[in-house]
């Protein structure tokens, strides 16, 4: 018995020892390796991960890793010295965000990108374009709304260098944010240690879409490309190198990277431009598109190239429906409202210390400009400042605000940052199309079917601004900022009104609107010559003689035929005539024209005599006969069919002996007075009060391609309006 007692008293003793030790065992390995096993953890969290994140966007997971950061043999000193980062695992869009994705966020309330109504971006598969940062913020958190996710960012008290609202990110959320400098760097470099590309080392023009056209429309990509349209690197992601640079969270700063943040850096606390990545279908050299190169832009600016993609935590959530409503009465979605100074900046317009704001303004919004990176013909690069002493030199030699050019540069190029017109020093895109390229290449002294070039910016320049002086413009500077931008853009384009705003607030901190002021915008285009104060600057456009008197001469209906609202009025045609068979000595009454058209059955709505007056012969609610048999390259839907979708001027005129040769003989026409060839004063004065109001009411574009001659439409039949008219005199 007590032989059995001592047993069992050993083999306690002997559990006791294996549990004291077992316990010191694993309580030194806890404090020596304790790092080691959440380590081994959290890699076992994140294998359990799913590698692609379905919510209102496919997602991918980034594994967690260290890189080498910059570039110590870049040309730029901001992407120096090379560092070594360590980044955690996080997912990230599969494509940056497209107008299909951006579609969804609109249709719960979300604003419209600057450039929606645009045709040839707004599609499905291209990248959204013309969002500002705090807009993508604010689809950053729908998004997580919609997917039931915390929001990550939240509106603050404090405002940014140039005056709009901050937000400010929490990294506890478990919702959507943009991309941190790092992560984008990380991502785009797909695993590959040490390369210029998303893809390697050597550039492949058929994996970016960049501007290798160089101011050419050839290739399919002269704009953004689709999404997918280029291969994935090897985490899976499109769109990283080229299309659309896209907006990371970081503030800027030149110098961050010798600080040595050497895990998840998130950039400075505060700065006065936020980071850009990736290049875009604007970028004029590969340069711009490796994955270290560093762009900034100021955080309130949007522009035709710049998009965004968003990530999140690598962080296991529920499952998502994407389904979750969005009340559209009680969410506030961002809007691109401007917070006005209390009174605007009175600073002359003319100053050193306006060069100095303005050429700010230029650095932080528009840094990416083509001339702060290339010569183009005899144009030298510049600064962001020599551009601003530029503008207002120019501006201050023609009486205008500089702010009013720098405004139609931002509004129709982006700056310079993209378009063909910059590759010809005319950002301001004046007197261009598009569609002539088809034409042939600009030339420097451009006919009126053909674009223009200019040999360096100060001579394009000096062109607009003689041009924004004609009559027709200073006209419609008596209306409001929409009758101006109408004349001059030729139909609606609310962003072309919403930037030209956005430069006037932001340099000035003057309300410019569509309809603020409601009455002689002009005050804030011409300034007075005895005068460059703001305060009295301001004057009245230069006044036209008398307004023409408009007469009713209505011709019988039969001489014209009930409009279809099916058709649309694009088009305004000009047109000759006169009595000149039967009275070459006295060519020009009225009457006698009207008596012709009604003998042969044919009208215009329109008829000017010598003397400027205006004569209405068949109201615009009906289709005249002016056109006949004709056709248009741009229109082939309309041939033979032109008098139902445009308005017919006719205008007391005779043209050149060539072109009259078929009405009359040689020795009649050269019998005719000399004043009694081509058009007059009177009649242009006439004109430029009648089209912008014909203009309006159609909404018809003030453009070459729409406002045409007869010569255009029946070419080989008909010489009118002629070589003698003069369309510049029109704005044309």
């Amino acid at each position: 018995m007590t032989s059995g007692k001592i047993k069992i008293i050993l083999l306690l003793f002997f559990v006791c020892i294996f549990g004291i030790t077992t316990f010191y065992y694993f309580s030194s390995l806890n404090k020596k390796d304790g790092q080691m096993l959440e380590k081994n953890i959290s890699e076992i969290k994140v294998t359990e991960l799913p590698k692609i994140f379905s919510g209102t966007k496919t997602m991918l997971l980034i594994p967690k890793g260290t890189f080498t950061m910059g570039d110590d043999s870049s040309n730029f000193s901001d992407e120096k010295p090379e560092h070594s980062v360590a980044v955690e695992s996080f997912y990230m869009d599969e494509t940056p965000i497209t107008y299909e994705d951006f579609t969804k966020y609109i249709n719960d309330g979300g604003t419209k990108s600057r450039y929606w109504e645009y045709d040839t971006y707004n599609k499905p598969e291209n990248p959204v374009s013309g969002i500002n940062y705090y807009h993508a913020v604010d689809y950053c958190n729908w998004r997580s709304e919609k997917d039931g996710l915390q929001s990550a960012y939240k509106l603050s008290s404090k405002l940014d260098a140039w005056g709009y609202p901050l937000w400010e990110l929490d990294n506890s959320a478990n919702g959507y944010r943009l991309p941190t400098e790092a992560e984008f760097e990380y991502a785009a470099r797909g695993g590959l240690e040490s390369k210029k590309f998303p893809w390697g080392d050597e550039f492949d023009s058929s994996l970016a879409n960049y501007d290798n056209e160089r101011g050419l429309m050839v290739g399919e990509w002269w704009r953004l490309a689709k999404v997918k349209d280029t291969k994935p690197n090897n985490y899976g992601l499109y769109g990283m190198s080229g299309n659309v640079y896209q907006w990371t969270n970081d503030w800027y700063d030149q110098s961050f990277y010798s600080k040595n943040t050497l895990s998840n850096p998130t950039g400075p606390e505060i700065g006065r431009i936020k980071v850009i990545r990736g290049g875009s279908w604007g970028s004029v050299s590969p340069e711009n598109l490796q994955v270290d190169k560093r762009g900034f832009m100021a955080p309130s600016n949007y522009n035709y190239d710049v998009g965004f993609r968003c990530v999140r935590p690598a962080i296991k959530v529920a499952n998502i429906s994407s389904q979750i409503p969005i009340n559209k009465l009680t969410r506030k979605f961002y809007k691109y409202e401007t917070a006005y100074y209390d009174s605007p900046l009175k600073i002359n317009p003319y100053s050193d210390e306006f060069v100095n704001r303005l050429g700010q303004f230029i650095n932080d919004y528009y840094s990416n400009s083509i001339y702060f990176q290339t010569k183009i013909d005899e144009q030298e690069i510049l600064s962001p400042n020599q551009m601003a002493k530029l503008i207002v030199e120019v501006a201050k030699e023609y009486s205008i605000h500089p702010l009013f050019l720098t405004g139609i540069i931002a509004s129709e190029s982006g700056f310079g940052c993209c378009s063909f017109p910059r590759w010809y020093n005319n950002p301001m895109a004046y007197h261009w199309q598009n569609v002539l390229m088809k034409n042939g290449l600009p030339l420097y002294d451009a006919d009126r079917t053909r674009n223009r070039k200019y040999k360096d910016l100060r001579d394009g320049f000096r062109q607009f601004a003689q041009g924004i002086k004609r009559d027709i413009y200073l006209n419609a500077a008596k209306k409001d900022l929409n009758a101006l931008h109408l004349l001059y853009v030729g139909y609606k384009a609310d962003e072309w009104m919403y930037t030209l705003s956005k430069v006037y607030k932001d340099v000035l901190g003057i309300k410019l609107e569509p309809h603020v002021p409601t009455m002689n915008v002009g005050k804030y285009i011409y300034i007075n010559e005895k005068s460059s104060s703001m305060e009295n600057a301001p004057i009245e456009p230069k006044p036209q003689s008398s307004q023409p008197k408009v007469i009713d001469r209505l011709l019988p209906l039969s001489n014209s035929e009930i409009h279809s609202e099916s058709d649309d009025v694009t088009h305004v045609v000009i047109h000759f005539s006169s009595n000149v068979i039967a009275k070459p000595n006295n060519p020009y009454i009225p009457e006698d024209v009207i008596n012709i058209f009604k003998q042969y059955g044919v009208s215009a709505h329109y008829l000017i005599a010598r003397d400027g007056t205006i004569f209405r012969l068949v109201n615009e609610n009906r289709n005249a006969y002016h056109a006949g048999k004709g056709s248009l390259t741009d229109y082939p839907q309309y041939t033979d069919k032109l008098n139902r979708h445009s308005i017919g001027i006719e205008i007391l005129a005779i043209g050149t002996e060539e072109e009259m040769k078929q009405y009359i003989s040689s020795e009649v026409y050269r019998s005719i007075p000399k004043n009694n060839i081509g058009y007059t004063q009177e009649q242009y004065l006439a004109l430029n009060s009648l089209l912008p109001e014909i203009y309006q009411r159609h909404a018809i574009k003030a453009d070459r391609r729409h406002v045409i001659g007869h010569d255009e439409y029946s070419v080989g039949t008909k010489e009118d309006p002629g070589i003698l008219f003069d369309w510049s005199k029109i704005g044309l």
